[in-house]
């Protein structure tokens, strides 16, 4: 039983580093602009980043939020509340949005095949980089 668990334990840490290999030489060959920009390795590197962007543009934005309102609006707690509220729903809402778009920009691909795979990554890519610019415009670094 124990020769089983250790087995098993080895190919998890085989398939953990070849998906790390594998996407360190995605990551590689698709900001090289080599042959791979169309892979789906790619676009789930490309989607991957520009989550992270995305994510990140609005944890700033909402620090950016709570500094502005707890210096400006001292007397008015309920307007920081407001404006995080509101934030909130609109992300929410975006990405609702986004998800949608993007499943109708790639409806014409089988759903099971690569090429639905790849638009609907490069999809939600390009719309969460574009919303990353939108949601750095609110409430700009000063």
């Amino acid at each position: 039983m124990l020769n089983i668990l250790g087995c098993v334990k080895r190919c998890l840490l085989v398939v953990v580093g070849l998906s790390f290999s594998v996407m360190a030489f995605a990551q590689g060959d698709c900001k090289d602009g080599g042959a791979g920009e169309s892979t789906i390795a790619c676009s789930e590197f490309a989607k991957k980043e520009a989550d992270a962007k995305l994510n990140n543009s609005y944890k700033e934005l909402m620090g950016r939020a709570e500094s502005r309102y707890i210096f400006q609006y001292q007397s008015q707690p309920e307007m920081q509340k407001g404006f995080l509220s509101k934030l909130k729903d609109s992300q929410r809402a975006w990405i609702k949005l986004r998800d949608t778009n993007c499943a109708l920009e790639g409806f014409e691909n089988e759903w099971d095949k690569p090429a639905y795979t790849m638009e609907l990554n490069n999809c939600i890519a390009r719309m969460s980089l574009e919303r990353v610019l939108y949601l750095d415009g609110i409430i700009p670094v000063r």
